[in-house]
């Protein structure tokens, strides 16, 4: 091969290095962003504690007592409140109906109510 193939072959090679470089680094970019959109918080309610989905910023959800139980009853704990809002979280990020049932309630933070 003469030199001047050879540098053409090593400059298309650079450029298409560069390409994907370039697509790669956007793609992974897109991806973070979307990661990013939706939050989880969790707050003092009553004499216990709640939870709060963001998305941009935004509250789209706030729950101040646990759902599934009758009257107000706020979460015992603030690890129990996460817990559930970011099972809520990865609800709406399937795209499934972001309601809970008992049993997912008592999955997540061991407390039975009636």
């Amino acid at each position: 091969m003469n030199m001047t193939k050879r540098i053409l072959v090593l400059m298309l090679l650079f450029v298409i290095s560069v390409i994907l470089l370039i697509y790669f680094l956007f793609t992974l970019s897109g991806e973070n962003k979307n990661a990013d959109i939706y939050s989880v918080r969790t707050f003092k309610s009553g004499d216990g504690w709640g939870y709060q989905i963001n998305k941009k910023e935004k509250a789209i959800i706030i729950q101040p007592y646990m759902p599934c139980i009758k009257g107000n009853q706020p979460f015992p704990n603030e690890k129990s409140a996460l817990e559930i809002g970011e099972l809520i979280l990865s609800k709406i990020k399937n795209n499934e109906d972001p309601s809970i049932t008992m049993e997912e309630l008592n999955d997540k933070i061991s407390i039975y109510y009636n």
